[in-house]
């Protein structure tokens, strides 16, 4: 081996080591980006595989639906608390009525002669306004035509011709009373006789006087062509419902002028599925509520009545009535009311509680809030059989004698679900 060719291996020799190590960590790279893809792809995988979970929080048996309230929010809800009682109750039944004017409660006023209306205040009567038994409602100005008054000055001479008999009448009953009183007192005569003849004379005296009042009225209508006006009054006290003629307006005999309705009574007309029929206690008062009532609003008490048989062959119901006094005017006619109705059916001890009470979820579960302390409430299950007005009558629950929330139990609910019912 020459000189030349040892310095050529020596000079080359540093140069391969250079390109070797860079070749090894160019490697050694490539490894190691290979290696972290290879971790960071299989726990991307990992996590797609396996979401994140929530934290699961364990909650105590006994921490279940109950609600605890602060001081603060016990005042603002206003809790109110009721018992839960075991009632007698009396089988009873609910029905949709409405209300109606009595029989004989609306009353029409006619006019007794053909006349001229005559107003008696500038404020003329209105539909709506009240008014007083026998208030003065109208005048009527009596209107003679020329054919009557051709017949009334006949009936004049007629009248005429009658004071004159009756005058006559008088006269000789006078004379037949005067003499039974004189052969009375020479002891003839007797004193039955005395007795007719002062009747038959009493009786000639009022023919008298029918016969002056009957011609003085017909004095007036031929020689002046008037009469006095007649009085019109309210036959009853009441509302004005209708109003079918105004001051200074002709109107003729017998044709109705107004119309007062008495709404001081009124009737509840219910209308009775035939099948119910027989099942209702007709002898039994009604309880009356209007549609709009809460269930703080107390019942009105309704009598049953006997009215004019009704019913309806379209429903296939019948009509019953009853009678409420309408003193305040809470109740208008044709209004619609919810009536209940006693049964024949035994009365019988349940479980209620205020219909208040009673909150209803989403699945259609009902439940009530007892009272386990001043702010701790438990939610406890209730299975309804019926309600009857502002009452609930269960067949499970909580036990006799449970304090519940009446007043504030939807807030309640509202708090430990977290939302709105």
């Amino acid at each position: 081996m020459t000189l030349s060719t040892m310095n050529n291996r020596q000079s080359i020799s540093p140069l391969a080591i250079t390109k070797k190590r860079i070749w090894f960590a160019t490697v050694l790279i490539t490894l190691t980006v290979l290696f972290i893809s290879i971790k960071l792809s299989a726990k991307l995988d990992e996590t797609i595989k396996t979401p994140n979970e929530p934290t699961q929080n364990v909650v105590q048996e006994n921490a279940l639906n109950t609600v605890y309230l602060s001081e603060d929010s016990y005042r603002k809800l206003d809790i109110q608390i009721a018992t839960i009682k075991r009632e007698e109750l009396v089988a009873s039944k609910t029905y949709g009525g409405d209300v109606v004017i009595p029989a004989g409660g609306l009353v029409s006023v006619s006019a007794p002669i053909s006349g001229k209306l005559i107003s008696l205040d500038k404020n003329l009567l209105k539909p709506g306004e009240r008014v007083k038994s026998g208030q003065l409602l109208y005048r009527i100005q009596p209107i003679i035509s020329a054919d009557a008054r051709a017949n009334l000055v006949n009936a004049l001479a007629d009248a005429d011709s009658l004071v004159n008999v009756t005058k006559s009448q008088v006269d000789a009953t006078q004379i037949a009373l005067n003499r039974a009183k004189k052969l009375l007192e020479d002891l003839v005569g007797s004193q039955r006789s005395v007795d007719e003849a002062n009747a038959a004379h009493e009786i000639a005296l009022r023919n008298l006087e029918a016969a002056h009042v009957k011609r003085n009225a017909l004095h007036q209508v031929v020689n002046l062509g008037t009469v006095e006006p007649l009085d019109i009054k309210s036959p009853q006290a009441g509302i004005v419902s209708n109003i079918f003629a105004v001051s200074d307006q002709l109107v003729s005999a017998g044709n109705p002028i107004i119309e007062i309705s008495t709404l001081t009574s009124l009737w509840v007309r219910v209308p009775i599925p035939a099948g119910d029929l027989e099942t209702i206690d007709q002898q039994a008062d009604a309880k009356i509520q209007s549609l709009s009532a809460t269930s703080k609003t107390e019942y009105l008490l309704a009598n049953p009545v006997k009215a004019p048989p009704t019913a309806d062959p379209l429903t296939s119901s019948t009509h019953l009535y009853y009678a409420i006094q309408n003193n305040q005017s809470a109740l208008r006619p044709m209004q619609r009311v919810s009536v209940t109705l006693n049964t024949q059916s035994k009365s019988s001890k349940a479980l209620t509680l205020p219909w208040s009470a009673v909150v209803i979820d989403i699945y259609g579960g009902s439940w009530v809030y007892t009272q386990q302390s001043k702010n701790l409430y438990a939610r406890k299950r209730v299975f309804l059989d019926y309600v009857s007005g502002s009452q609930a009558i269960i067949t499970d629950g909580p036990p006799e004698g449970s304090k519940i929330v009446v007043n504030g139990a939807l807030e309640l609910f509202g708090v430990e679900t977290g939302f709105a019912h």
